[in-house]
Parts: structure tokens; C-alpha cells; sequence
């Protein structure tokens, strides 16, 4: 709970900025965002292992880092970090300081490269996912970190540059690997038959989230190579609260991220004016829409790879205030969203212990 506390009073301060940042010159914008990284790095690494979710199985790959499943299933990035801090003397603390120096300043240096309205993208990115990857998930938040690296990469088609910050991002996290075929997509435009297809395809992610199937639902199982897997994860969900887990109708932040793609597809020749990367930003965050109830049934799967597109929500909100006037009409709209995510995470979430 005190964690929940510090990072609810981190979110007002940031709520404070994002209404005055049109009034703050660049050079103290670097300053404070200076102050957020080395904050936000001592609050992801001086957390005990008792205190997060993930922090016992990073601590027993740690010290097992030898054992040959372990190898198998963990990234060779933990893996050799691991041995260099353990012939080092170092301990768990180590890991998570090494993965949050690599994760957490470069983000919000691309955040600030991507948006003038920083603070108000960190109003999504703090309560979402500096809570749930930084401090929880470390090996998914550096991979994000190299993810969107890339993306500047593929925007300005320099392809190897982007396949080298990918690759990156693998090491770091296997599931990196659903971000390749962006290197094709790139930042191509969609045409207004592409943008109707996509509008059109949310009901139907949400009407096989309301009957309980997913896209393998349609898949013969001689054809899925990963059909174990994927009863494994079916299983796992039937044995919990599948509704718990996925109260899509009741979650404010994804209904405002359908509100947000709506918006973003209606107003996308607008929005690909206001902002150069706006073609492939609104490609990802299309698909942190639909998956998500797409693949509902799989929760790990589902929100694995949602969240990972979803990396890029912060920068989607703020082209709100391109689209809306005053702009502290939208300002006040994403802090209601950020606030509720805060305390959904609070009452709702096994974050902390």
C-alpha cells in the first residue's frame, strides 16, 4: 500500500505539471524529467523482493541462472547480467538498479522527442506502464525501452537501425519479436478504406470478447504449432476470475482507448499533418486495441502483447489536445483516465504486496 501511496502522490505532481507546461521553457522540462529518472530508478531498485509481484522469480532466476530449463526459458540477457553481478558479489538489488538505468531514462527521453506535452503523456505512463514495468515486469520494460527506440528508426526508413534496436529488444524479452512486422508496415499512411476496416474490426473484438472466444477459436488445432501452449494458458484463465480479469465495460482506460483509436481514425489525415510519426504510432495502438478482447480468453497472452503496443498510449493521448479546445479540456480528461488507473491499480491489482 505505501508504494500505491508514493506513486498516487508522483501522479498529482505530474498532474501539476502537465497544466503548466505549455508556460515551461525546454531547458527546465530537461531539468525535471532529469529529477524524474534518477526518482523513479531509486524507486524501481530499492524496493524489497517481498514488496512486487514479479521480484521472487526474478531473484530465483537470479541465483539459478545455471539451471539448464531456466536457460531455456529465460532471455540470455538476464541470464549473463546475472552471472557478471553474481562473480561481482552483487544481489537482486543490482538487476533491478542494471535494468532500470537501461529502461527508464531513455524512455522518457523518447517520450519527450515524440510529444511536446510530455508531462501530460506521463499522466498515462506513470499509473499504466511505469507501474506495471518498471517496477513490476523489468525485463519487459527494457525490451520496451529498445522497441520504442525503433520506432524513430522505422519512421525515417533507416531499416537497420531499427532491426538492430528489435533485436535488442528480443534479448530483453522474447515477446519483443511481435513488433518485426512493423519493419515492413512502417509509417505508411492508411488509405480511408484501411481506416474503415479497422473501425469495423473493434465490435468484432469485442463481440468474441462478450462470447468468450479468441482467433484460435477458428484455428483447427493440427494447424496451431503451439496448441499446448495456448490449453495451458485457456486452462489457467478457466481456473480464475476470467472477468476479473478482463472487465473491459467497466474499465474507464480502454474505453477511452477505443474513444481514442475512434478519434485518431476519424481525424487521421489531421492528426498525420500535426505529427510526422502519427501513421505508425496509431498502427500500434490499434493493435493494443483489438487484441486485447481479441484474445481476452488468454489473459497472459492478451495483455502481454497489448501492453506492449500499448507502449505507445501515452503519446496516442496527447493528440487529444490537437484535436480539442481549450486544450485543458483534454488535459482534464487524461488526468481522469490516469487517476483511475491509479486507483484500479490500488484496490484492484496484486502489484504490491
Amino acid at each position: 500500500m505505501e508504494m500505491h501511496i508514493v506513486i498516487a502522490v508522483f501522479f498529482f505532481i505530474t498532474v501539476a505539471l502537465a497544466f503548466c507546461e505549455d508556460y515551461l521553457k525546454e531547458s527546465h522540462k530537461t531539468y525535471i524529467l532529469a529529477g524524474y529518472a534518477i526518482f523513479m530508478i531509486l524507486l524501481a531498485t530499492t524496493k524489497s523482493v517481498g514488496d512486487t509481484a514479479d521480484a521472487l522469480v526474478y531473484e530465483d532466476l537470479f541465483y539459478r541462472n545455471d539451471d539448464t530449463f531456466i536457460q531455456l526459458v529465460t532471455e540470455p540477457t538476464y541470464i549473463y547480467i546475472s552471472r557478471i553481478v553474481l562473480a561481482l558479489g552483487g544481489s537482486i538489488g543490482v538487476i533491478f538498479f542494471i535494468y532500470a538505468i537501461i529502461s527508464i531514462p531513455a524512455k522518457l527521453k523518447l517520450y519527450a522527442s515524440m510529444t511536446p506535452y510530455v508531462f501530460t503523456a506521463l499522466m498515462i505512463y506513470i499509473p499504466v506502464y511505469f507501474e506495471l514495468h518498471d517496477m513490476i515486469q523489468i525485463r519487459v520494460a527494457a525490451a520496451g525501452m529498445f522497441l520504442l527506440a525503433s520506432l524513430n528508426p522505422i519512421a525515417n526508413k533507416k531499416y537497420w537501425l531499427a532491426t538492430g534496436l528489435m533485436i535488442c529488444a528480443i534479448l530483453f524479452h522474447y515477446s519483443a519479436v511481435v513488433y518485426l512486422p512493423f519493419l515492413w508496415i512502417g509509417n505508411r499512411t492508411m488509405n480511408r478504406t484501411m481506416r474503415i476496416v479497422v473501425g469495423g474490426l473493434l465490435p468484432i473484438c469485442l463481440t468474441l470478447y462478450i462470447l468468450k472466444l479468441d482467433w484460435f477459436s477458428f484455428i483447427p488445432s493440427s494447424i496451431s504449432a503451439i496448441d499446448y501452449k495456448i490449453e495451458t494458458y485457456q486452462k489457467e484463465a478457466e481456473e480464475g476470475d476470467w472477468e476479473e480479469l478482463f472487465p473491459l465495460f467497466l474499465n474507464l482506460y480502454y474505453i477511452a482507448k477505443c474513444a481514442m483509436l475512434y478519434l485518431c481514425l476519424y481525424f487521421y489525415d489531421f492528426l498525420v499533418e500535426k505529427h510526422r510519426m502519427a501513421p505508425l504510432l496509431i498502427s500500434l495502438f490499434a493493435v493494443s486495441v483489438l487484441f486485447l478482447p481479441s484474445m481476452a480468453t488468454i489473459p497472459v497472452i492478451a495483455s502481454r502483447i497489448s501492453d506492449l503496443f500499448g507502449l505507445v498510449d501515452c503519446i496516442i493521448f496527447t493528440f487529444s489536445l490537437y484535436l480539442v479546445k481549450p486544450n485543458y479540456i483534454a488535459r482534464i480528461a487524461i488526468a481522469i483516465v490516469g487517476l483511475f488507473m491509479v486507483v484500479y491499480n490500488m484496490m484492484f491489482t496484486d502489484y504490491f504486496t
